[in-house]
């Protein structure tokens, strides 16, 4: 292993994930299951780079992938499960993914594939050959544009600006979010002066919705449910919700944060039906209560307030599974204020 060490400034660790890509010929890029804005933005920005330097590149993640996202550019280097079991990297890049897990094992850690772990979860295992984790930045398109801004700021074409201004603009939730930082806007700022379109992407990505889209939402927003004197609110999206809307469970992204949006609300989930024993569930916290932590038990992760888990459990199952433990969030983070 040859991790970030303690105190390793990242302009040296982004030098070392350089030389990788220089020896590199094939550069598969992983992002975790059913993969947000800034998972992809991270990734088709990196293919573009990489394709740009002569490197085979294939850009894979699990689940469900957005058919709006496939509009992007750098969404030609995405493909499915037949195009990944033909390719052999030589280099892996995991970006917004804090385990393995979270890619299905699809590179592991200590194997003949070096991987390069690009994140800003607190929950990061630092599984990688060299670990790039900030839990600070807002969005791990921030860590891939300091890289790309490090190693070649010659390169960074409107398009790849275009990817990784929406990965942050998505991960601050339109720069709405409590992570919205100096560090979000600033570098935000950079790439619309390299060529980013902040009306457009605002204008397509966050409030453009499909007719189904809004048909599943007017569904999804009447299983509210209020726990804890209305301090916990539940959603929950089943199957039979998306067979009669016609929807996708990723058209259900930015779903819970209609459930955090309510007055009162500290806690709030979003569990979707996945199979009959899968359930999957997004986690909120509006004040100082730590949801990655019981995304951990489950064997999730995330931030300390955004966080995501899969439970083995049909939805009532897991919906009371998910309802205690919220409660426990409660009542531990009223002791430690009242103690």
């Amino acid at each position: 292993m040859t991790s970030r060490i303690a105190g390793e400034p990242f302009s040296a660790v982004f030098d070392r994930i350089g030389e990788r890509i220089d020896e590199a010929t094939r550069v598969l890029l992983l992002g975790h299951v059913d993969p947000d804005g800034d998972c992809i933005g991270s990734m088709f920005a990196l293919a573009l780079f990489l394709d740009a330097r002569g490197k085979s590149v294939l850009c894979h993640a699990p689940g469900n992938v957005r058919d709006r996202y496939r509009g992007l550019p750098g969404a030609r280097f995405m493909d499915g499960e037949e195009a990944l079991a033909s390719f052999d990297p030589d280099l892996v890049i995991a970006v917004d993914a804090p385990t393995t897990d979270r890619f299905n094992g699809l590179a592991e850690p200590g194997g003949p594939v070096a991987i390069v772990n690009i994140d800003h979860h607190p929950t990061n295992e630092r599984y990688g050959e060299i670990d790039v984790v900030d839990p600070a930045a807002a969005a791990a398109a921030i860590l891939v544009c300091r890289f790309l801004e490090h190693v070649a700021p010659g390169e960074i074409t409107p398009e790849i600006a275009d990817c990784l201004y929406l990965g942050i603009l998505l991960d601050t939730g339109g720069f709405r979010f409590q992570n919205t930082d100096a560090g979000a806007l600033e570098t935000a700022a950079r790439l619309v002066e390299r060529g980013a379109r902040p009306h457009e992407l605002a204008h397509e990505f966050i409030y453009m919705k499909s007719y189904v889209t809004l048909d599943l939402l007017s569904r999804v927003l009447g299983s509210i449910e209020a726990h804890e004197n209305g301090r916990i609110a539940v959603m929950s999206i089943t199957r039979r919700m998306l067979e009669e809307s016609g929807a996708s469970i990723e058209d259900s992204e930015g779903f819970i944060d209609y459930a955090a949006a309510i007055d009162d609300v500290e806690l709030a989930a979003l569990l979707r039906e996945i199979r009959p024993r899968e359930t999957r569930v997004s986690l909120r916290s509006r004040a100082g209560f730590d949801v990655a932590s019981l995304a951990a038990r489950f064997g999730g992760g995330g931030h300390s307030k955004a966080a995501g888990l899969t439970i083995e459990a049909d939805m009532e199952e897991a919906r009371g599974l998910i309802v205690e433990g919220l409660g426990r969030l409660l009542a531990a983070g009223e002791e430690k204020h009242h103690g």
